[in-house]
């Protein structure tokens, strides 16, 4: 599981498991203004959870076992209101694909990228694949392989890149170099 802080609020995120808890999975924030640490719940207080970012929003992802499809799902869930473990709002609810195949001892990792305005996701899963969910026919499709087969040792990791017209040697750094 990729479980690199995630920024949201000058707060970076990531999660916990709290052996001393009912609700073992936390969520633990570092406010690097005041350099202070609390957390709070994962929505429905539990399972594994992979953090991400979207809409502005602190976004959990989470395998769930659904009765009314007799399998598992991906669930989609994300903080409306910063801070407040009540607005916890789950948007969205995907049928897991089987074809992507999966390595059974490990709970699957889903990290979803972007949302865009008609409701379809980009994904990363399991560190592997890019897929992307189409929110009109509820169906998941490869887009590429990131990673080979049975290569356990290179693991990818994608996000979306928001350019600026700051530049870094702004900040004071020496030895920016730009890559084009």
């Amino acid at each position: 599981m990729c479980n690199f802080g995630k920024l949201v609020e000058g707060n970076l995120h990531w999660t916990i498991w709290d052996p001393h808890s009912v609700n073992s999975r936390r969520i633990c924030c570092f406010d690097v203004e005041t350099e202070c640490f609390s957390s709070f719940s994962a929505p429905l207080g539990g399972g594994d959870v992979d953090l991400s970012v979207l809409r502005d929003c602190l976004c959990a992802c989470r395998i769930a076992w659904d009765w009314d499809e007799d399998g598992e799902v991906i669930e989609i869930w994300l903080m409306k209101e910063y801070g407040v473990e009540e607005s916890w709002r789950k948007e969205y609810v995907m049928i897991q694909n089987p074809d992507f195949g999966r390595d059974d001892q490990l709970p699957p990792f889903y990290y979803p990228i972007k949302v865009f305005k008609d409701g379809d996701i980009l994904m990363l899963w399991e560190e592997k694949l890019l897929i992307y969910y189409s929110n009109n026919t509820k169906t998941t499709q490869q887009i590429c392989v990131l990673a080979f087969a049975g290569d356990n040792h290179n693991y990818i990791y994608a996000m979306i890149f928001t350019p600026s017209l700051f530049s870094l040697k702004n900040l004071g750094m020496e030895n920016v170099i730009s890559f084009n």
